[in-house]
């Protein structure tokens, strides 16, 4: 109890890393299935190079994505003054989880056969119909594990809300690491045992949904 009721910082702390979390997971889980789908249908020399494009952040190590982030953002803010806001973390949060996503998604679009797409076409289904009723069944589970896996990272991300959060804006890490910096181990303690219940709480309801989408 003492980690809310001495503190007034932890509550907005785990407030922003579920709102990060939330948005980026769900942009992730988006974004990913729509770059998966082009590249399916685009085998071509394009579709290559937006796979490989998707991919890249995990290529590069996360504290050099988030700099490049900020000298991008910083240099553009009279433009789109995201900077220093909740807006640039989202983004930020997007780019370094996009490819979790990618891989999830794609590993469920190996249960695409092209024969199930060409039959849907041939009984007169249109783009929205086999994407509902063939497409979207077959990569749900995929879909629904890539965004627990994005939202399960994002609620304990460090590096990324070190370098790039707006002043006073705390999430769940580093507010664990402020008070262990100022010596209150009790309640950065308690925190990280929080983060971790919620952790195990979110894997465990992802299993649960994937069951369900057997």
């Amino acid at each position: 109890m003492e980690l809310f009721t001495d503190s007034e910082t932890a509550l907005p702390a785990i407030g922003n890393s579920f709102l990060l979390g939330l948005l980026s997971a769900t942009i992730c889980a988006l974004l990913g299935t729509i770059i998966v789908l082009t590249i399916r249908s685009n085998r071509s020399r394009s579709g290559k190079v937006l796979e490989a494009m998707s991919l890249l952040p995990e290529m590069l190590p996360g504290i050099v994505l988030v700099i490049g982030l900020m000298l991008f953002w910083n240099d553009i803010y009279d433009i789109l003054p995201l900077y220093n806001t909740m807006g640039i973390m989202v983004i930020t949060y997007t780019a370094l989880f996009l490819p979790y996503t990618v891989q999830y998604v794609t590993s469920a679009s190996t249960q695409l056969s092209e024969s199930l797409l060409e039959a849907g076409r041939v009984f007169g289904g249109s783009r929205y119909y086999i994407f509902r009723h063939i497409t979207c069944p077959l990569i749900a589970r995929g879909m629904a594990a890539g965004w627990m896996m994005t939202f399960i990272i994002a609620i304990r991300e460090l590096v990324a809300p070190s370098l790039i959060a707006p002043p006073d804006t705390l999430v769940i890490s580093t507010y664990i690491m402020r008070e262990f910096e100022q010596g209150s181990v009790s309640l950065g303690m308690s925190m990280a045992v929080l983060c971790i219940l919620l952790t195990t709480l979110s894997l465990t309801a992802v299993k649960l949904l994937t069951r369900k989408l057997k």
